[in-house]
């Protein structure tokens, strides 16, 4: 007995033609909203341009590749900004 509570119907050639242009369609549609959104966004582009740093550092660093080392200190400064408040306490 079968699971499905619908019975299979045999694809018709027309139905699977219109099923691969359907397909087609929203492929196309989804790429062109990506395109558009990039083009548009410069926090896209930002986040397009960090990912693909990160990928090809992953790479370099397959292919045995040396990556420029800081001469100094580190800078970093932490999330929550200084400990010392500038504004006096009430």
């Amino acid at each position: 007995m079968s699971i499905s509570p619908f019975g299979v119907r045999p694809a018709s050639p027309g139905g699977e033609r219109r099923r691969a242009r359907l397909v087609l369609a929203i492929a196309t549609v989804g790429i062109a909203a990506t395109l558009l959104a990039y083009a548009i966004s410069p926090g896209v582009r930002r986040d397009v341009r960090h990912a693909a740093h990160s990928v090809s550092r992953v790479l370099d660093r397959d292919k045995g590749g040396e990556h420029k080392k800081s001469s100094g200190p580190a800078t970093h400064k932490p999330a929550g900004g200084s400990k010392e408040s500038s504004t006096p306490n009430k």
